[in-house]
């Protein structure tokens, strides 16, 4: 049969959103999603649907999809894509990702990054021979089981919400604290402003420590869109000028204090797997690994 290829227009959102909950019923990877969720992720900045979303369609339905993140500015774009289960291994794959790296090419990118879960063993092996090789690993950690834990903070420093007109702050010490972190791109002021404002996200459930008026950690929670039952610590970080002094676990404890007045009965977040002092952390109030996920890279120039 023949494979079509197409970029994806508005008029699309709901049978893309089809086919992401179809694969995930499947893979179950977490991709789950609604078309208001899916319109707010492809809003955000990085994202130009129209440009850098492929579809694939056989027999009139849509079978598969390949969406570029660009992050230029750290010479990258990140791909993300999958093949409906009863379309696997029919050459769907191959011309999907034949045309996101021209596209990524023709973007500038230096390379292409893909995350894959390690479980996701067809999918490894796929792009492995297409020369990705795996750069590094993310654990996907969950908390089930919380003890609870009260919030403790040293002498002089304070715990308080995000307020409507702290985008610039949340951006600042979001930067700071992951300021040469592998991956990490700057964020933006407007890209903050975004995010603090979709549905998924909440201003009662982003935190700051701070120290006077200057903010020195963090923590910013999400719900996730297809599970009203879970929450995620999207970022938390401290300043780092101010770690060793337990304001990690405060705004850890926070984060998780809140989602767990809500109802939440898991949290996720995720870690690089360098990152030995993070995940010690997580895992002293219960945290434990459930994916690991591989990010696999080529190089385009």
């Amino acid at each position: 049969m023949t494979i079509l290829i197409s970029n994806f227009a508005p008029s699309e959102f709901d049978a893309y959103a089809q086919l992401v909950n179809e694969i995930d019923k499947v893979d179950r990877l977490g991709k789950a999603t609604s078309v208001e969720h899916l319109k707010e992720r492809l809003g955000q900045t990085g994202y130009h649907p129209g440009e850098d979303i492929f579809l694939a369609e056989m027999d009139g339905l849509l079978v598969g999809y390949a969406e570029i993140l660009r992050e230029l500015e750290i010479g990258r774009v990140i791909l993300d894509g999958a093949i409906h289960p009863a379309y696997r291994t029919r050459g769907v794959g191959t011309r999907l990702l034949e045309i996101a790296l021209d596209r990524s090419a023709e973007l500038g990118a230096e390379v292409v990054q893909i995350p894959i879960a390690q479980r996701m063993q067809a999918s490894q092996r796929f792009v492995r021979k297409r020369g990705f090789v795996v750069v590094r690993r993310h654990w996907l950690m969950t908390l089930t089981k919380y003890r609870g834990e009260a919030l403790q903070l040293p002498q002089g420093f304070q715990l308080r919400p995000f307020l409507p007109g702290n985008e610039e702050r949340l951006c600042a010490i979001q930067n700071l604290a992951f300021v040469g972190s592998w991956g990490f791109r700057p964020n933006t002021v407007d890209e903050i402003r975004y995010l603090v404002n979709t549905s998924l996200c909440h201003y009662e459930g982003i935190f700051f420590i701070t120290e006077g008026e200057e903010v020195v950690g963090y923590c910013w929670t999400m719900d996730e869109p297809a599970d009203k039952d879970k929450g995620y610590i999207r970022m938390m970080g401290v300043d780092p000028s101010y770690r060793g002094r337990g304001l990690g676990r405060a705004s850890l404890v926070a984060g998780i204090n809140y989602l767990q007045r809500r109802g939440m009965k898991a949290i996720e977040i995720t870690v690089d797997s360098h990152n030995l002092s993070a995940k010690r952390l997580y895992q002293s109030v219960g945290f434990k690994r459930r994916e690991v996920i591989l990010w696999h890279e080529r190089r385009l120039s």
